[in-house]
């Protein structure tokens, strides 16, 4: 996020920042400049991961409420779940109205290793990796269901998460 704040601060538009899990942890309103970057840090250095469902519709409610004007909205998230895959398409798909949402889901790659059971594969992992396949799918069909919807999505492994992110908001600029 801070790498992506720092090349749309030098291409000159505005960055702004939503941090949440449950509950909106911090928001910087869109800045320009070193300033924008500056504050994105700061709000940022704090911030502890949880465990914790994330609260899609509050975090849309505060974009509606504090975003008047048409934005690129950068999400970084992780689909598994699927009530919350259903909520987070649902969201962004009405989303897509007003803003252009990016949707940049990290791929749990131990997740896709576990749906692969292996050779002389035991009782329980046959069943761990059944779970695995099908929490992979449901994943699969809610991506698709954005991306339909006209949500762009990124499927990404987390080492590849910054280039995939910096391309797209390059490939979306130039256009």
């Amino acid at each position: 996020a801070l790498v992506l704040a720092n090349i749309v601060t030098r291409a000159g538009d505005h960055a702004g920042l939503l941090v949440f899990d449950d509950q909106v942890r911090s928001y910087i309103p869109p800045t320009r400049g070193v300033a924008a970057l500056r504050l994105i840090r700061d709000a940022l250095v704090p911030i502890q991961p949880s465990m914790v469902e994330p609260d899609y519709a509050a975090a849309f409610r505060t974009i509606q409420t504090r975003l008047t004007r048409r934005s690129l909205l950068v999400m970084f998230t992780d689909v598994i779940d699927v009530r919350s895959s259903r909520s987070l398409l649902a969201l962004t798909t009405r989303g897509a109205r007003v803003h252009l949402p990016v949707v940049v889901a990290l791929r749990n790659e131990a997740l896709v290793a576990t749906a692969t059971p292996a050779g002389a594969a035991t009782t329980d992992a046959l069943y761990e990796s059944a779970a695995a396949e099908e929490l992979l799918s449901a994943r699969d069909e809610a991506l698709e269901g954005m991306r339909q919807a006209g949500v762009s999505v990124l499927d990404v492994k987390p080492q590849a998460m910054t280039a995939a992110v910096i391309n797209r908001y390059l490939e979306i600029k130039g256009r």
